[in-house]
């Protein structure tokens, strides 16, 4: 899940730590970690209409945030479902997007809009998780 440029760089390094390592949950945290940070990294680097990727992505989060604030403070009854279903909806679609920009700087454009690769199929999951919690907070807002 690491970004081409760092696997090429780092990945036989990290194969053999990995092999000497006992698996914990704070091993497997530290490495998720730092694909985060990696993604970022790489992010920061490339450019979509003279931005950042990391710009784009995080002004697409601050207008979800935006969008969920306006919502929920129209609301008085059942609004913690709403607010709950609703982030979680947004926190999916905000990965599913992440994913599948992470999987076209992957393998390039077609092949990231198939379902052949596995971050194509986590994003599609994401969206499909999206999708459920979307209809949930439609569902409790009326």
């Amino acid at each position: 899940m690491y970004p081409k440029s760092w696997r090429g760089r780092y990945g036989n390094e990290m194969i053999e730590v990995l092999k000497q390592t006992d698996w914990s949950f704070k091993v497997v945290f530290d490495l998720l970690l730092g694909i985060a940070d990696a993604w970022i990294m790489e992010l920061n680097k490339k450019k979509v209409l003279g931005f950042r990727m990391s710009q784009v992505l995080l002004l697409i989060s601050l207008t979800n945030v935006f969008v969920i604030l306006k919502l929920t403070s129209l609301r008085g009854v059942n609004v913690m479902l709403e607010q709950v279903s609703l982030l979680i909806a947004m926190l999916s679609f905000f990965l599913a997007i992440v994913v599948l920009i992470a999987n076209m700087l992957k393998v390039g454009i077609i092949p990231a809009l198939s379902i052949k690769t596995k971050l194509a199929k986590i994003s599609l999951s994401l969206m499909g998780s999206y999708a459920l919690f979307f209809t949930i907070f439609l569902v409790a807002a009326n």
